[in-house]
């Protein structure tokens, strides 16, 4: 089992988690896709993972901002899917505009963090979102 799935197609923002992720005081086990499409795939045991078991993850961090399938339409996809439209969602997204804050709550989203400019602001962020989704967010609906 995987604790987060990054939906992310910046290379440099896939990179950084990356590195912040391994620095936390836990081991957090972490899958990054590049895009949404690969996540409907992933998440829904198809294209390249058809004969793959892919685990649900604990949490998806998600980037609004995605080329192609927007991170808008992974959301709409995953909560109309009646297998995992429980599953945590968070958005990740450098964009703080009111619109897409209001569209994604409006979408579904659990939360919406707008990505800190620093380093060192990502990595206390990182450091919080998992102690609260990993360790402290109470379920009953995951396996």
């Amino acid at each position: 089992m995987i604790d987060i799935l990054y939906i992310e197609d910046n290379e440099d923002d896939a990179d950084i988690f990356s590195r912040l992720i391994k620095k936390l005081d836990r081991p957090i086990k972490y899958t990054i896709l590049r895009s949404g499409s690969e996540a409907v795939n992933y998440l829904s045991g198809q294209g390249r993972y058809v004969d793959e078991e892919s685990p649900l993850p604990k949490l998806v961090l998600l980037d609004l901002n995605l080329m192609g399938m927007s991170g808008f339409d992974v959301l709409d996809w995953v909560r109309s899917s009646e297998k995992i439209r429980w599953l945590p969602v968070v958005a990740f997204s450098t964009s703080d505009s009111p619109s897409d804050i209001q569209q994604a709550y409006a979408a579904g989203i659990n939360a919406y963090i707008v990505k800190p400019g620093s380093y060192q602001a990502t990595g206390a962020l990182l450091q919080g979102l998992c102690q609260f989704w990993l360790a402290d967010n109470t379920r009953t609906d995951h396996t």
